[in-house]
């Protein structure tokens, strides 16, 4: 008998392991990462998402998120009808993966969206000076925000389009939204860029890279090597590196998306990646410390900053201790911010009297 019950046990071992039980799932068999109930239907409640232009970063962050199925449903909003038409039956080609659906809509399918994502911004055209660039720029912000208020009181707004940290404060201030509910992709890709060059000289993973780029995405950003650590250990000491070591890091991660734009006209793969990862983080509520373009109250202004992400925005930036060469570039990132859009706004105020 001893024999008998030996194979019964090892068989009913065997069977409590087959993967043919996954298989029987509803919500696997389906392809969702929805958990859907007992009769294999999904919950009332859905998440959703508008991304506003559907020009290559939106579509981009759009097959990020159909790719990474933390939503059910992504929303494409353009004035480019028929590109419109085009980037959606493009992208419901890829849903299958996912089960997240896509469709063409209008701005007022932004009003109850979880998050509202806005790409759509002018080029920078030849001859044209940042202020000029700026203030069309404001225009469509102004149209936008026209075109989605009033909003659900729990959708989160998030800003792509460049200069990022100055757009965020803009869309902020012109909407009346609560501070926590606007903010912007920040320096989140100028940091992980930052950490993938780390990575390849320490030799060690990324995610074990604690380091920071603040500021003002752009021109006036720095790495916060005072903070910067591996996995605790004293980033600086740990990879040996000396000033000129630091300064072609952080040149090199300034200067990536120029030469990117040299080589091929533009950018979106890597910020898809990043806006697709601040969704998830949202709607997941995973509690995520981000770089994003936030309001910091210490400064008193939009700055792109780390900050804790949850499902109803911002709960609260870092108090980071800053070094006297890292406390410059903030304050000039901060003046710089706080003066554009000072006169970005008293332009808009121009333009009503008009």
């Amino acid at each position: 008998l001893l024999p008998f019950f030996l194979l019964f046990f090892l068989l009913s071992l065997l069977l409590s392991r087959s993967p043919r039980r996954e298989a029987l799932d509803p919500a696997l068999m389906s392809g969702t990462t929805t958990p859907l109930d007992t009769k294999g239907h999904r919950p009332s409640s859905m998440a959703s998402v508008a991304i506003i232009g559907s020009g290559s970063v939106g579509s981009t962050i759009a097959s990020y998120i159909i790719w990474g199925g933390a939503f059910d449903e992504v929303i494409m909003i353009d004035i480019d009808k028929d590109k419109l038409r085009g980037e959606v039956m493009d992208l419901s080609d890829a849903t299958f993966l996912t089960d997240t659906s896509v469709k063409k809509g209008e701005f007022s399918d932004a009003k109850k969206s979880d998050i509202v994502v806005i790409t759509a911004g002018a080029k920078q055209q030849k001859g044209e000076t940042r202020e000029q660039l700026l203030k069309r720029n404001v225009k469509i912000l102004k149209s936008i925000a026209k075109s989605i208020l009033p909003i659900s009181e729990s959708t989160i707004v998030l800003l792509v389009a460049n200069p990022v940290d100055i757009l965020t404060a803009v869309f902020q201030q012109v909407s009346g939204l609560p501070k926590e509910r606007v903010i912007g992709s920040g320096t989140f890709l100028d940091t992980m860029r930052l950490r993938g060059a780390l990575s390849k000289k320490l030799g060690v993973a990324a995610v074990h890279i604690h380091a920071y780029i603040v500021g003002m995405h752009g021109d006036c950003q720095t790495p916060l090597w005072s903070n910067a650590n591996v996995s605790g250990v004293n980033l600086i000491e740990y990879g040996k590196l000396t000033k000129e070591d630091m300064k072609k890091f952080a040149i090199a991660t300034r200067n990536k998306a120029y030469e990117i734009i040299n080589a091929k006209g533009s950018t979106y793969y890597g910020i898809g990646a990043c806006v697709a990862t601040i969704c998830r983080g949202i709607v997941q509520n995973r509690n995520q410390v981000l770089q994003l373009s936030v309001w910091n109250e210490t400064y008193k202004s939009y700055l792109s900053w780390p900050a804790l992400l949850w499902k109803k925005g911002i709960r609260h930036t870092l108090p980071l201790k800053l070094n006297d060469a890292e406390t410059k570039v903030i304050h000039k990132a901060v003046k710089t911010i706080t003066s554009e859009v000072a006169a970005a706004l008293e332009t808009t105020e121009e333009d009503k009297m008009k």
